[in-house]
């Protein structure tokens, strides 16, 4: 027992491995000393109470509307061939925060243009309804004009008329952040996502609406982005005019 504490310690305090790393390799040592437990080969799991370290709570990496704006506008300034295409997926992931499989299995019968609602079916097939706006709604209703007569229930295809799959999405969402000088900021389709859901809550949006946007069955999977607003409130708060002599 205190070898394996020593062990914990010598990880954190020597190698500098973060909670989670740490975390990993007490599950491998406890599972490793269960089976020595189960085969006979000892009489007790000396790992049985060396409690993993609590992970580490990481803030969601998200992008301004700024940068959000110039990606949305980067198929068509740089004249790409599926331009009102690609603009429209940036449009969708921005403006509805729906996750990548949810984006690629998309059909046109999931789009209300009447009421402006896309049905979007999440993990476990469960459905959700998103309200859309302008100038998402706009811009898929001219995309959709390009692909009539309708051959293909996907809204989104690739030049041999197929369901357009994830990696060319992904493919396209990184050619646009490289033409945006945005590369090498660590920004990715997931956390085109969190930007989505961070900008509703910076703007007032309350924390149970946005559980249903994204489709979180447990609020704690929605409650990192409350970390996220409660830092721009300390920033806010220095702002204001009062100062004690």
């Amino acid at each position: 027992m205190r070898d394996l504490r020593s062990y914990i310690i010598f990880l954190n305090k020597e190698k500098g491995y973060k909670n989670e790393t740490i975390r990993r390799k007490i599950h491998s040592l406890k599972s490793f000393f269960n089976f020595l437990y189960s085969q006979e080969y000892i009489d007790k799991n000396p790992a049985i109470a060396i409690h993993a370290l609590k992970s580490e709570e990481r803030l969601p990496v998200y992008m301004s509307i700024e940068e959000i704006k110039a990606l949305i506008k980067a198929p068509m300034k740089s004249n790409a061939e599926h331009g009102l295409r690609d603009k429209c997926i940036l449009e969708m992931l921005a403006m509805t925060g729906m996750r990548r499989f949810e984006l690629q299995s998309l059909s046109w019968d999931n789009i209300d243009f009447k009421e402006n609602v896309i049905s979007v079916y999440g993990k476990g097939k469960k459905e959700r309804k998103i309200p859309i706006q302008e100038p998402l709604v706009s811009d898929l209703w001219a995309y959709f004009q390009t692909r009539l007569p309708l051959t293909n229930q996907a809204v989104f295809i690739s030049e041999k008329g197929n369901r357009l799959s994830i990696s060319p999405i992904q493919q396209m969402f990184h050619k646009y952040l490289k033409f945006c000088g945005l590369d090498g900021k660590g920004y990715t389709l997931h956390k085109f996502r969190h930007s989505y859901a961070t900008l509703l809550l910076e703007n007032g949006v309350d924390i149970f609406s946005i559980q249903k946007l994204l489709g979180h069955s447990d609020l704690n999977s929605t409650k990192i982005y409350t970390h996220v607003n409660v830092n721009k409130l300390k920033q806010d708060v220095k702002k204001l005019p009062l100062f004690i002599d």
